[in-house]
């Protein structure tokens, strides 16, 4: 058995939209454990709906994954993070494409989305997406 098919087991996947769902907060995960092995915890912390939900099992699903900087950095990118991410990924067989969001108007959020592409798990062709508030 996998250890996505692990994470997987903690879920009710009885009902096929289920694995959706689930497949995607185990993408959450798998990207959190990234961001952990590339320091990125050492600049920002995470918050929001989704940190509520795992870290204290609030029944609310969000897609995204916040994050706020621990000290203001005006030229603070997500794209160093971005191989760390990808290789975390590939280590559990998902090939994955991850692109930063460029800013229509100038604010402090950096933004990136994730698109898993691996066919071995089909359900779920789109991901959560990753902002960061400066």
């Amino acid at each position: 058995m996998s250890v996505v098919e692990q994470m997987l087991q903690k879920y009710n996947l009885a009902d096929g939209e289920n694995i959706n769902g689930a497949l995607r907060e185990v993408m959450q995960e798998i990207a959190l454990a990234g961001l952990v092995r590339a320091g990125f915890f050492d600049k920002a912390a995470f918050y929001g709906g989704t940190c509520l939900r795992i870290f204290y099992g609030l029944p609310r699903f969000s897609e995204d994954l916040d994050f706020s900087l621990l000290q203001s950095q005006a030229d603070f990118s997500l794209v160093p993070y971005f191989s760390a991410l990808q290789k975390e990924f590939a280590a559990l067989g998902f090939e994955v494409e991850i692109s930063a969001r460029e800013k229509l108007v100038e604010s402090a959020v950096v933004s990136a989305f994730l698109k898993k592409n691996t066919s071995i798990y089909p359900m779920v062709r789109k991901t959560p997406s990753f902002t960061a508030g400066i």
